[in-house]
Parts: structure tokens; sequence; C-alpha cells
């Protein structure tokens, strides 16, 4: 059905009429006759009120002149975009002469551009009233219906226009369009067949069918539709490929196949035939021969690199199931790499590859190329450093957030990162500067002002602004009490000092319940009980602690050789601390205690 913006497009109303044989004089006298006549005309034009036709009424020969005049005049003023002024024009028209149906067709075309459907059905349902032998008129009004989602009267009226004009293919399309609108697939296959009789086979009614034998699931009918497509068209190789979706949504996975081979038999080198080959192999278990075909695609001359990011997309899929994917997908990533150096969208889709695969310093290499290429992607900077913390390489965190807040200086999470890396690094001064510059930033999202509230409650800690450290952390517990690593950063740092002990442990029991079998905060309450002396209960969440730690810290370590001491086992306590010192992370005493086997704080 051609829609309603196409239909406003039909010859001008003014090509309706015979006005042609009105002579330039008696044009000027038509004009002084509408000055004459229009003095009192209202800023505003009216609109009418109802869905219903308005009832015409006896118009004197002087009036209908006017009317003319006007609608010439308003006609004028449509084609110069003046609307505002047209509609007027139109509406004293209609005013000045109500039989005059032109007028009212082009209020009707107005009121429904404008959305007012109510308004352009009144004039619409008049001027077909005023004038029912004009199809123009009939199709407006069944398109306005259309637009007000009243199919049934639309149907009504494309019903009357095909049986009196039997030969008119358009109404006939218009009226099986409906049709398949309103749930009646076959009434429209039966339309369908009366326009296929009138103007022989046609692309676009046989894929209307096919449609339609899809949604009944009458899979043989639409196939066999297919077929005579082909036949009709056997170079069209997308009609091929129709025909093998056919297929496979009837589960005929065998027959798709074959139609696959038909279409690379008429055009061996088709990337599109290839990727379908591909598709047909990987759905029937043959991996082998499924990647060999998508290989041929992708290394295609004839497939540009938007094919080649669609054919690893459709690996990328597959692999999320079935990991196996995963090492032919990456081929092809490097391949589309080596062959687009240029592009930063072959190094973006190369680096989600790999860190799938697991191989995080190679996707942060793609990754760094691609903002090499093209810098403005926030995004792909922060995944960038999110790999950073995930390789402990806080150098490399630190240089790189420097480099984003370069071209993003204004988003506050790059200076989280960058504080982060300062921190790890133990340069506390510079991690403080860079967490205050980004917090500020922040007031506008609570969750984000909460990590920078608790990374500087650490911050503080280290540079031994314990009153600063402490209102940071309470800061960001008001935002969420919830915060489990709040509450057990903060309950540490309170035990460390050997400060507010019971707050400390009600706090890391929180933290503990919020998050079970947490390392870390099992060696907080742990460290919390033996700042108390109670150091049988230590023993227990330490020991918890390392069980629950593939590689436990030398903090943790040297914790249980102290707990171990108190305990009255220094031999324990020395093997433990040794252990810490292994790891490169004990305190400054470590050394000491080991040197002299006795425990010093």
């Amino acid at each position: 059905m051609t829609c309603y913006a196409e239909k406003l497009a039909m010859t001008e109303i003014l090509k309706n009429m015979n006005m042609q044989k009105i002579n330039k004089y008696l044009f000027f006298f038509f004009v002084g006759l509408v000055i004459l006549f229009s003095g009192c005309r209202t800023a505003k034009a009216p609109v009418a009120q109802k869905d219903s036709a308005i009832r015409p009424v006896w118009a004197s020969e002087a009036d209908k002149l006017r009317s003319t005049v006007l609608l010439i005049e308003a006609t004028r003023q449509k084609n110069l975009g003046n609307w505002q002024q047209a509609t007027i024009l139109y509406h004293d028209a209609v005013t000045a002469d109500p039989g005059n149906d032109a007028a009212h067709f082009e209020l009707a075309r107005i009121h429904a551009m404008q959305g007012e459907f109510n308004d352009a059905l009144t004039y619409a349902k008049t001027a077909a009233g005023l004038s029912p032998q004009n199809p123009y008129y009939r199709v407006t009004l069944a398109d306005i219906y259309i637009l007000s989602n009243r199919l049934g009267d639309a149907i009504n009226i494309y019903e009357g226009l095909v049986k009196d004009h039997p030969g008119n293919t358009e109404y006939a399309y218009s009226l099986a369009t409906a049709y398949l609108y309103s749930k009646q697939p076959d009434k429209a296959l039966e339309i369908f067949s009366h326009i296929e009789s009138m103007v022989g086979f046609s692309e676009e009614i046989s894929i209307e069918k096919q449609k339609i034998w899809v949604e009944q699931k009458q899979y043989g009918k639409a196939i066999e539709e297919a077929k005579k497509l082909i036949g009709v068209f056997p170079d069209e190789l997308i009609y091929y490929e129709l025909l093998a979706d056919l297929y496979r949504e009837a589960g005929l996975l065998h027959e798709a196949g074959k139609t696959y081979e038909e279409m690379l038999n008429a055009d061996p080198g088709n990337p599109v035939a290839q990727v379908m080959m591909a598709d047909y192999y990987l759905e029937t278990g043959n991996k082998e021969e499924g990647f060999a075909y998508l290989k041929k695609a992708f290394s295609n001359p004839r497939i540009d690199f938007e094919g080649q990011f669609r054919i690893i997309y459709r690996l990328y899929l597959l692999s999320e199931k079935h990991p196996d994917y995963l090492e032919q997908g990456l081929a092809l990533c490097r391949m589309m790499m080596e062959q687009h150096p240029d592009n930063p969208e072959s190094y973006l889709f190369g680096g989600d590859f790999l860190i799938r695969a697991g191989q995080s310093e190679e996707a942060r290499e793609a990754y760094l190329k691609a903002v090499e290429l093209d810098p403005s992607n926030l995004s792909v900077w922060q995944q960038i450093l999110g790999l950073d913390g995930q390789l402990s390489d806080f150098e490399a965190m630190r240089k790189h957030s420097d480099k984003a807040l370069e071209y993003f200086f204004e988003q506050p999470v790059l200076f989280l990162f960058n504080g982060l890396a300062s921190l790890q690094l133990k340069d506390y001064e510079s991690a403080a500067s860079s967490l205050e510059f980004g917090l500020a930033m922040t007031e506008s999202s609570p969750e984000l002002k909460g990590d920078f509230l608790s990374l500087l409650g650490d911050t503080y800690h280290y540079l031994n602004q314990n009153e600063q450290s402490d209102r940071h952390y309470e800061m960001a517990l008001e935002i969420n009490p919830q915060n489990a690593t709040v509450l057990n950063n903060y309950s540490y740092h309170l035990a460390v000092r050997k400060e507010r002990l019971d707050e400390a442990e009600a706090m890391s029991r929180k933290a503990n319940a919020l998050e079970e079998d947490n390392a870390a905060f099992l060696d907080t309450y742990g460290w919390i009980m033996y700042q108390k002396g109670r150091y049988d209960e230590a023993r227990e969440w330490i020991r918890r602690s390392l069980d629950h730690s593939e590689t436990p810290s030398g903090a943790v370590l040297e914790h249980y050789g102290d707990v171990m001491y108190r305990l009255g086992k220094p031999d324990e306590a020395l093997r433990f601390w040794e252990k810490a010192l292994e790891t490169g992370d004990g305190t400054e005493l470590l050394e000491r205690k080991i040197k002299d086997k006795t425990l010093y704080e």
C-alpha cells in the first residue's frame, strides 16, 4: 500500500479542476473579490469538532466564486511553504462554499499531516461525500482510517475501490496490505492472486506470499513459491539464500546445504554463499569444514571490513557457549588486524576476543593500538585501565590514565584510576591530589563518589592523617552503609592504630556477613581479635583467611606468625614469618623478628 506521505504527493487539486480555462484578466478580477469579501478574516482558522462529514449548505454563485479564488490562493501559499496561511485560506474557502470538495480534501490532508485525525476524517468524509466518484478522496479517507487504527473502515473503502476499478493494481495491493494489518492473511492471498492474474508473476507479491505462509507454518507452500521465484530470476542469488532460510526454518538442513552448493556453483567466489555454507557445516557439527569456509569468506577480496566484522562477530557469539570456537575466532581477528592496520575497529574487536580467550596482555596491546589511532573513545581507555588493574601493572595504569586525561580531563573515573595507581605505588601525596580533584566532579554520581571517598580513606591512613581518613570512610558509609570494602578497610586501620576496637569489631563482623569467605575480611576480623587479646579467636579467623587464599599475602602470614608467638608456639611463629619474608610484603619489623626469633610490635 502506498504510504500516506506518498499519497500527499498526488496530483495537485487544481489539476483535477478545469481552472486552466480562467484567463489572467479574470483571475485578477477574482482576487479583487477575495480582497473585498475577506476583510474580516480571523487570525486562527476554525477546525472541525466531530468525526462526521460536514453537512454542505446552499451557496450563492458569488460565494462559490469567492471560494474558488480562495482555493487558488491557498494552493499557491501551500506551494510556497506557507502552511499556516494556506490552512486559513482553505478554511475560508469551505466557509464561503461548504460544497467545495477540493478545499475539504486539502484540509483533510493538512490535518492528517499534523496528526489531527478526527478533524482529518471529518474533512475527508465530506470531500468523499461531495464527490464520491473521485478516487483520490476515497484513498485519502482510507489512509486516514488506517492512521486512526480503524482498519475495518479502511478495508470497506478499498473493497469499494477495487470493485469500481477492477484493473487498478495499486488499489488491490492497498487492500491486500490492509487485510494483512487486520490479521486476515487468507483474504490478502486472494487479492495477491487477483493482482498476479492481471500483471503476471511479481517478485514483491511472491515474497509477501512466502511471508504469509511462513507465519502460518505452511513451509511447503512457501518453499514452492521460493522455487518459482528462483525459476523466474535464476541469477538473483539472494533468492537462493531465501530458499535456504526456508529449508532451515522447516528443519530441512540437508536441503539448505544443497541450496548453498547451488549458490556456490553459480558463483564460486561469492562470499555470502561461503558464509552460508560455513553456517550450514557449523550447524551440522562439521566445525572443521565450517571454519574452512569462514576463512575463505574472510580472505575473499570481494568482502569488505563490515563483512569480515560480521563473520568474526558470528564466531564471537558462538564462542560464548562453545569455547572451542575461540581459537578460530582469534585466528581471524589477527588476520583482520593485519589486513586493516589503520582501522581502530579491527583492534577493538580483536581486544574483545582476546579478553574472552583470557589473553589480557595481548588484549591490552590491541586496545592501546586502537586508542593510538582514535583516542576519542572513553570506554576503550577504561577497558585498558581495567586490564592494567587485572595485571597489577600500576605503573602502566598511572601512565595510561595520565594519557587518557589529556583527552577527557572532565571524566572523574579517570582520576579514580590515576589515584588508585598512585596509591598502589605508595605515592600517597599524588594519590590524594588526584582523588580529591576527581571527587569534586562526582556530586551527580553517589556510587562513584563513594569509591573516591573509600580510596581517600585509605590514602589519608597511609599519610598518617587519621582524622581525615576516618572522615572520608564515614562519608562513604553515609552513601552506602552496606559497602563491605569500606567497612573492612576502616575497621582494619582502626585495629592497626589500636583505637575504637569495639567499633572496629562491629564493622568487620558486618563486612564478613556481607561477603563470606573473603580472605582479606577474615584476616581483618582476626587481627581485631589479636589486638583485643583474644588470641584463640584470632588464630581461628586468620587460619580461615589463609585457607581461602590461593596465594596468601605477606601481611596475613606475618599476622599468623604473631598469633602463634602469642599462643606460645615460637617455632610455628618463625616458620610463618619466614614465609611472609619470601613474599616481599611484610612490616618493617619482620626481619628483626626472624633474626631475634621474638615478637616486636
